[in-house]
Order: C-alpha cells, then structure tokens, then sequence
C-alpha cells in the first residue's frame, strides 16, 4: 500500500536509512519479525537506473512496528520506488512503498 507521500527528495552521493512505519497495518501488540525491501524505478521516471536493486545495502533492521533500510547510490534523475515487504509476529504479511526522486545539487 502506498504510504500517501513521498520521501523528501535525496541528492546523489547520499547515503541514508529510510524507514516505514505499519503502527496503522498492525494490531495491537503485533511487531515485526523480519522484512525485505526492494528499489525500482518509477514507471513515471525521466530516467532510468537498470541496478535500482543494488542500493539496497546492508540489511534491514526493525525495531517493533519500524523498518528501516540504508540506501546508496542513488542516479541523478530517476524516481525510484521503495518498498519493504514484512512478516509480522502474528505470521501476516504486510507491504508499504512510496517515492523518492533523486537530483544533484545545485
């Protein structure tokens, strides 16, 4: 499901965590048990990044209903897609995604 807004904008050559947070998905007391979290360009992107995948680095780390991911590298012109899909304490599965477009610094 998408969150219903986009992350703020990252210059490239950054390297940040970004995080979802499903405290609206989850039932009380229910936390998450592992995630995995995917890049991809937008369909809607200027450009085009065919390793959107690869700045997925390191692993997710999650802490109750939060997870957060550090991606690198991101191309000067694309919208990319971030996802994390999760397994929760309770065995559900859950998915989040939103947007965040990449630039160079002016």
């Amino acid at each position: 499901m998408y969150v219903g807004r986009d992350f703020d904008p990252s210059d490239v050559g950054e390297s940040e965590v970004y995080s979802f947070d499903f405290v609206k998905d989850l039932a009380t007391g229910e936390t998450i048990a592992s995630s995995e979290w995917f890049c991809a360009v937008a369909e809607d992107s200027d450009a085009d990044d065919a390793a959107a995948q690869d700045h997925v680095a390191l692993d997710a780390s999650n802490a109750g209903t939060v997870t957060s991911q550090r991606i690198t590298g991101l191309v000067d012109g694309v919208k990319y897609v971030l996802q994390a899909k999760v397994v929760t304490s309770l065995g559900n599965t859950k998915s989040l995604w939103s947007h965040v477009l990449t630039g160079t610094p002016k």
